[in-house]
Protein backbone atom coordinates (compact mmCIF):
# COMPACT_ATOMS: atom_id res chain seq x y z
CA UNK A 1 0.00 0.00 0.00
CA UNK A 2 3.11 2.24 -0.62
CA UNK A 3 3.99 2.56 3.24
CA UNK A 4 7.68 1.91 4.70
CA UNK A 5 8.19 -0.86 6.89
CA UNK A 6 10.05 -1.36 9.36
CA UNK A 7 10.23 -4.96 11.34
CA UNK A 8 11.29 -5.37 14.84
CA UNK A 9 12.03 -9.56 16.37
CA UNK A 10 15.13 -11.29 17.49
CA UNK A 11 17.17 -14.68 16.90
CA UNK A 12 15.91 -16.96 13.83
CA UNK A 13 12.55 -15.23 13.40
CA UNK A 14 14.10 -11.73 12.75
CA UNK A 15 16.35 -13.94 10.40
CA UNK A 16 13.56 -15.59 8.94
CA UNK A 17 11.80 -11.67 7.95
CA UNK A 18 15.29 -10.36 6.92
CA UNK A 19 14.83 -13.58 4.29
CA UNK A 20 11.62 -12.90 3.16
CA UNK A 21 11.91 -9.93 2.61
CA UNK A 22 15.19 -8.62 1.32
CA UNK A 23 16.24 -5.30 2.12
CA UNK A 24 13.88 -4.69 5.13
CA UNK A 25 14.49 -1.98 8.09
CA UNK A 26 14.85 -4.24 11.46
CA UNK A 27 15.08 -3.61 14.82
CA UNK A 28 16.24 -5.63 17.61
CA UNK A 29 13.38 -6.04 19.63
CA UNK A 30 13.68 -9.15 22.60
CA UNK A 31 11.04 -11.69 23.52
CA UNK A 32 10.07 -13.36 26.14
CA UNK A 33 11.91 -16.28 25.71
CA UNK A 34 10.02 -19.10 27.33
CA UNK A 35 11.85 -21.93 27.65
CA UNK A 36 9.41 -25.01 28.69
CA UNK A 37 10.80 -28.53 31.49
CA UNK A 38 11.40 -31.29 29.79
CA UNK A 39 8.55 -33.33 31.74
CA UNK A 40 5.14 -32.87 31.51
CA UNK A 41 3.92 -30.07 33.23
CA UNK A 42 4.84 -26.73 32.77
CA UNK A 43 3.66 -24.94 35.98
CA UNK A 44 7.10 -23.69 36.65
CA UNK A 45 8.21 -22.41 33.49
CA UNK A 46 4.43 -20.42 33.09
CA UNK A 47 4.57 -18.91 36.66
CA UNK A 48 8.33 -17.62 35.56
CA UNK A 49 6.78 -16.33 32.21
CA UNK A 50 3.63 -14.83 34.41
CA UNK A 51 6.34 -13.13 36.94
CA UNK A 52 8.03 -11.37 34.66
CA UNK A 53 5.50 -10.50 32.10
CA UNK A 54 4.65 -7.22 33.54
CA UNK A 55 7.95 -5.63 33.46
CA UNK A 56 8.69 -7.28 30.28
CA UNK A 57 5.86 -5.04 29.13
CA UNK A 58 7.03 -2.02 30.63
CA UNK A 59 10.17 -2.30 28.95
CA UNK A 60 8.56 -2.80 25.41
CA UNK A 61 5.84 0.23 25.94
CA UNK A 62 9.32 2.60 27.08
CA UNK A 63 11.36 1.26 23.98
CA UNK A 64 8.32 1.52 21.62
CA UNK A 65 8.19 5.14 22.49
CA UNK A 66 11.32 5.92 21.68
CA UNK A 67 11.11 4.24 17.75
CA UNK A 68 8.25 5.91 17.20
CA UNK A 69 9.67 9.42 18.02
CA UNK A 70 12.95 8.48 16.36
CA UNK A 71 11.71 6.48 13.11
CA UNK A 72 7.77 8.91 12.91
CA UNK A 73 6.15 5.79 12.78
CA UNK A 74 2.76 6.31 12.45
CA UNK A 75 1.05 2.84 12.89
CA UNK A 76 2.30 -0.44 15.37
CA UNK A 77 0.94 -3.87 14.31
CA UNK A 78 2.07 -6.15 16.89
CA UNK A 79 1.93 -9.89 17.26
CA UNK A 80 1.01 -10.79 20.71
CA UNK A 81 3.09 -7.90 22.29
CA UNK A 82 1.01 -6.25 24.93
CA UNK A 83 3.46 -3.55 25.68
CA UNK A 84 3.41 -2.22 22.22
CA UNK A 85 0.79 0.32 22.83
CA UNK A 86 1.08 3.93 21.94
CA UNK A 87 -0.96 7.33 22.48
CA UNK A 88 0.72 8.59 19.40
CA UNK A 89 -0.45 6.80 16.64
CA UNK A 90 -2.71 4.06 16.11
CA UNK A 91 -1.78 0.33 17.64
CA UNK A 92 -3.13 -3.02 16.76
CA UNK A 93 -2.68 -6.32 18.94
CA UNK A 94 -2.98 -9.66 17.54
CA UNK A 95 -3.77 -12.51 19.25
CA UNK A 96 -6.51 -15.76 19.87
CA UNK A 97 -5.72 -15.55 23.47
CA UNK A 98 -8.40 -13.43 25.01
CA UNK A 99 -7.87 -15.51 27.36
CA UNK A 100 -5.05 -17.96 29.00
CA UNK A 101 -5.72 -21.13 30.35
CA UNK A 102 -3.58 -21.54 33.60
CA UNK A 103 -1.95 -24.80 34.00
CA UNK A 104 -2.97 -26.92 36.75
CA UNK A 105 -3.26 -26.84 39.83
CA UNK A 106 -3.52 -22.85 39.02
CA UNK A 107 -6.46 -23.16 37.20
CA UNK A 108 -8.94 -21.08 39.90
CA UNK A 109 -6.45 -18.03 38.63
CA UNK A 110 -7.93 -18.00 34.88
CA UNK A 111 -10.48 -15.32 35.99
CA UNK A 112 -7.87 -13.22 37.37
CA UNK A 113 -6.00 -13.40 34.25
CA UNK A 114 -8.53 -12.52 31.96
CA UNK A 115 -9.59 -9.48 34.01
CA UNK A 116 -5.50 -8.52 34.15
CA UNK A 117 -5.56 -8.94 29.93
CA UNK A 118 -8.38 -7.12 29.34
CA UNK A 119 -6.73 -4.06 30.94
CA UNK A 120 -4.07 -4.81 28.78
CA UNK A 121 -5.28 -5.54 25.39
CA UNK A 122 -7.80 -1.92 26.27
CA UNK A 123 -4.91 -0.10 25.60
CA UNK A 124 -4.61 -0.84 21.74
CA UNK A 125 -6.86 0.66 19.38
CA UNK A 126 -7.53 -2.64 17.57
CA UNK A 127 -7.40 -6.07 18.88
CA UNK A 128 -7.25 -8.23 15.83
CA UNK A 129 -8.60 -11.86 16.49
CA UNK A 130 -7.40 -14.57 13.88
CA UNK A 131 -10.97 -16.62 14.54
CA UNK A 132 -14.40 -16.43 13.31
CA UNK A 133 -17.05 -15.79 15.92
CA UNK A 134 -19.96 -18.85 17.31
CA UNK A 135 -19.61 -22.57 18.27
CA UNK A 136 -17.08 -23.12 15.42
CA UNK A 137 -14.83 -20.88 16.47
CA UNK A 138 -11.42 -22.59 16.02
CA UNK A 139 -9.87 -21.51 19.48
CA UNK A 140 -13.46 -21.95 21.71
CA UNK A 141 -13.21 -20.21 24.89
CA UNK A 142 -9.70 -18.91 24.56
CA UNK A 143 -10.76 -16.16 21.37
CA UNK A 144 -14.81 -16.00 22.75
CA UNK A 145 -15.70 -12.05 23.47
CA UNK A 146 -14.76 -10.65 26.01
CA UNK A 147 -16.57 -7.58 26.13
CA UNK A 148 -14.34 -5.41 25.11
CA UNK A 149 -15.04 -2.61 22.22
CA UNK A 150 -11.80 -2.64 20.61
CA UNK A 151 -12.10 -6.40 18.79
CA UNK A 152 -12.11 -7.13 15.13
CA UNK A 153 -12.39 -11.15 14.44
CA UNK A 154 -10.43 -11.50 11.00
CA UNK A 155 -11.17 -14.91 10.42
CA UNK A 156 -8.24 -17.40 9.22
CA UNK A 157 -4.29 -15.90 9.47
CA UNK A 158 -1.79 -17.79 7.36
CA UNK A 159 0.48 -17.08 4.83
CA UNK A 160 -0.76 -19.73 2.61
CA UNK A 161 -4.06 -17.89 1.87
CA UNK A 162 -1.81 -16.20 -0.99
CA UNK A 163 -1.65 -17.77 -4.58
CA UNK A 164 1.40 -20.25 -4.38
CA UNK A 165 4.06 -20.64 -7.26
CA UNK A 166 4.23 -24.42 -8.66
CA UNK A 167 6.94 -26.30 -7.03
CA UNK A 168 8.30 -29.54 -7.77
CA UNK A 169 6.90 -33.26 -6.58
CA UNK A 170 7.68 -34.10 -2.92
CA UNK A 171 9.17 -36.97 -2.61
CA UNK A 172 8.55 -38.08 1.14
CA UNK A 173 6.19 -40.07 2.36
CA UNK A 174 5.60 -38.28 6.03
CA UNK A 175 6.40 -34.93 7.13
CA UNK A 176 7.05 -33.61 10.56
CA UNK A 177 6.57 -29.83 11.85
CA UNK A 178 8.52 -29.11 15.01
CA UNK A 179 8.16 -26.33 16.30
CA UNK A 180 8.15 -24.49 19.58
CA UNK A 181 10.81 -23.39 22.46
CA UNK A 182 13.10 -26.55 23.67
CA UNK A 183 13.39 -28.96 24.57
CA UNK A 184 10.32 -30.40 23.42
CA UNK A 185 11.03 -29.70 19.80
CA UNK A 186 13.94 -31.84 20.04
CA UNK A 187 12.16 -34.26 21.73
CA UNK A 188 9.29 -34.65 19.12
CA UNK A 189 11.93 -34.54 16.24
CA UNK A 190 13.74 -37.48 18.04
CA UNK A 191 9.96 -39.23 18.69
CA UNK A 192 8.94 -38.79 15.23
CA UNK A 193 12.02 -39.92 13.22
CA UNK A 194 12.08 -43.43 15.41
CA UNK A 195 8.59 -43.48 14.26
CA UNK A 196 9.21 -43.53 10.46
CA UNK A 197 12.02 -45.55 10.92
CA UNK A 198 9.75 -48.36 12.53
CA UNK A 199 7.56 -48.09 9.93
CA UNK A 200 10.16 -48.27 7.25
CA UNK A 201 8.55 -44.69 5.43
CA UNK A 202 11.08 -41.84 3.84
CA UNK A 203 10.04 -38.73 6.17
CA UNK A 204 10.91 -35.26 6.14
CA UNK A 205 11.50 -33.44 9.36
CA UNK A 206 11.06 -29.41 9.12
CA UNK A 207 12.95 -28.35 12.55
CA UNK A 208 11.50 -25.07 12.52
CA UNK A 209 14.93 -23.40 12.60
CA UNK A 210 15.35 -20.90 9.70
CA UNK A 211 19.08 -20.46 11.06
CA UNK A 212 19.65 -24.41 9.72
CA UNK A 213 18.58 -23.06 6.27
CA UNK A 214 16.58 -25.21 3.68
CA UNK A 215 19.39 -27.71 2.89
CA UNK A 216 18.38 -31.09 3.45
CA UNK A 217 20.76 -33.61 5.90
CA UNK A 218 19.84 -37.34 5.42
CA UNK A 219 19.95 -38.70 8.74
CA UNK A 220 19.78 -42.44 8.16
CA UNK A 221 16.83 -45.17 7.03
CA UNK A 222 14.97 -43.09 5.07
CA UNK A 223 14.67 -39.80 7.32
CA UNK A 224 15.67 -36.56 6.02
CA UNK A 225 16.10 -33.08 7.70
CA UNK A 226 15.57 -29.64 7.10
CA UNK A 227 15.80 -26.26 8.83
CA UNK A 228 13.45 -24.45 7.36
CA UNK A 229 11.57 -24.57 3.87
CA UNK A 230 10.29 -21.83 1.33
CA UNK A 231 6.12 -21.55 1.17
CA UNK A 232 5.97 -23.32 -2.13
CA UNK A 233 8.08 -26.34 -1.21
CA UNK A 234 6.08 -26.55 2.42
CA UNK A 235 2.96 -26.29 0.85
CA UNK A 236 3.96 -29.24 -1.90
CA UNK A 237 5.73 -31.02 0.84
CA UNK A 238 2.18 -31.16 3.66
CA UNK A 239 0.14 -31.80 0.59
CA UNK A 240 1.32 -34.28 -1.02
CA UNK A 241 2.37 -36.52 1.80
CA UNK A 242 0.58 -39.54 2.84
CA UNK A 243 0.83 -38.99 6.85
CA UNK A 244 1.56 -35.54 8.82
CA UNK A 245 2.76 -34.98 12.26
CA UNK A 246 3.04 -31.53 13.61
CA UNK A 247 2.67 -29.66 17.15
CA UNK A 248 -0.29 -28.18 18.21
CA UNK A 249 0.33 -24.31 18.35
CA UNK A 250 -2.27 -22.00 16.29
CA UNK A 251 -0.29 -20.38 13.74
CA UNK A 252 0.71 -24.39 12.82
CA UNK A 253 -3.32 -24.82 12.96
CA UNK A 254 -4.71 -21.96 10.75
CA UNK A 255 -1.52 -22.76 7.69
CA UNK A 256 -2.48 -26.40 8.09
CA UNK A 257 -6.38 -25.33 7.39
CA UNK A 258 -5.54 -23.04 4.75
CA UNK A 259 -3.57 -25.65 3.22
CA UNK A 260 -6.71 -27.88 3.63
CA UNK A 261 -5.22 -30.81 5.04
CA UNK A 262 -5.58 -32.58 8.20
CA UNK A 263 -3.05 -34.88 10.21
CA UNK A 264 -1.79 -35.45 13.92
CA UNK A 265 -1.57 -32.91 16.34
CA UNK A 266 1.00 -33.54 19.00
CA UNK A 267 0.57 -30.79 21.47
CA UNK A 268 3.61 -29.68 23.87
CA UNK A 269 3.35 -31.28 27.05
CA UNK A 270 2.12 -29.00 29.54
CA UNK A 271 0.91 -26.37 27.42
CA UNK A 272 -2.66 -25.57 28.28
CA UNK A 273 -3.26 -23.66 25.19
CA UNK A 274 -1.69 -26.54 22.69
CA UNK A 275 -3.87 -29.16 24.34
CA UNK A 276 -7.19 -27.48 24.50
CA UNK A 277 -6.56 -26.89 21.27
CA UNK A 278 -5.75 -30.11 20.41
CA UNK A 279 -8.73 -31.49 22.32
CA UNK A 280 -11.44 -29.17 20.64
CA UNK A 281 -10.20 -29.68 17.25
CA UNK A 282 -10.15 -33.81 17.30
CA UNK A 283 -13.62 -33.26 18.92
CA UNK A 284 -14.87 -30.66 15.80
CA UNK A 285 -13.09 -33.43 13.58
CA UNK A 286 -10.81 -31.19 11.97
CA UNK A 287 -7.69 -32.72 13.15
CA UNK A 288 -6.72 -36.26 15.37
CA UNK A 289 -4.55 -35.36 18.70
CA UNK A 290 -2.16 -37.97 20.57
CA UNK A 291 0.14 -36.98 23.44
CA UNK A 292 3.68 -36.81 22.59
CA UNK A 293 4.40 -39.73 25.33
CA UNK A 294 2.46 -42.02 23.44
CA UNK A 295 4.56 -41.74 20.11
CA UNK A 296 5.90 -44.68 19.65
CA UNK A 297 3.01 -46.64 20.08
CA UNK A 298 0.64 -44.60 17.51
CA UNK A 299 -1.01 -46.92 14.36
CA UNK A 300 -0.18 -45.36 10.77
CA UNK A 301 -3.65 -44.44 10.40
CA UNK A 302 -3.69 -42.23 13.20
CA UNK A 303 -1.00 -39.61 10.80
CA UNK A 304 -2.93 -40.35 7.57
CA UNK A 305 -3.34 -37.31 5.75
CA UNK A 306 -7.07 -36.37 4.64
CA UNK A 307 -7.41 -33.35 2.34
CA UNK A 308 -10.45 -30.84 2.81
CA UNK A 309 -11.29 -27.63 0.73
CA UNK A 310 -8.48 -24.55 2.18
CA UNK A 311 -10.04 -22.11 3.70
CA UNK A 312 -9.95 -18.27 2.70
CA UNK A 313 -10.21 -15.26 4.38
CA UNK A 314 -11.83 -12.48 2.82
CA UNK A 315 -12.11 -10.17 6.07
CA UNK A 316 -8.29 -9.93 6.82
CA UNK A 317 -7.52 -7.31 3.87
CA UNK A 318 -10.90 -5.18 4.74
CA UNK A 319 -9.48 -4.69 8.67
CA UNK A 320 -5.54 -3.80 7.05
CA UNK A 321 -7.10 -0.97 4.80
CA UNK A 322 -9.64 -0.06 7.82
CA UNK A 323 -6.83 0.20 10.22
CA UNK A 324 -4.22 1.54 7.89
CA UNK A 325 -7.18 4.27 5.92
Amino acid sequence: MGHRVVVASEGPALALLRARFAGIEALSLPSYRVRYQAGRSQLLSMLWVALRLPMHNLREHLWLRRVVRSYGIDFVLSDNRYGLWSRRCPCVHITHQLRVLPPPPMGWAGGLVALVLRRWLRRFDWVWVPDTIGPNAWAGQLSAYNGLSNLCYIGLLSRFTLPQPKAVVSAFEMVVVASGPPPHRQLLIDGAAAWARQHGLRCLIVEGNPAAGGCMRPDGEGVTLVGHLSDPEFAVAVRQARYLLFRGGYSSIMDMLALGVSGLLVPTPGQTEQEYLAERLSTMGLFRMAPQHQLAQLHPEQLRVEHRCPLANPALSQAIAAAIG
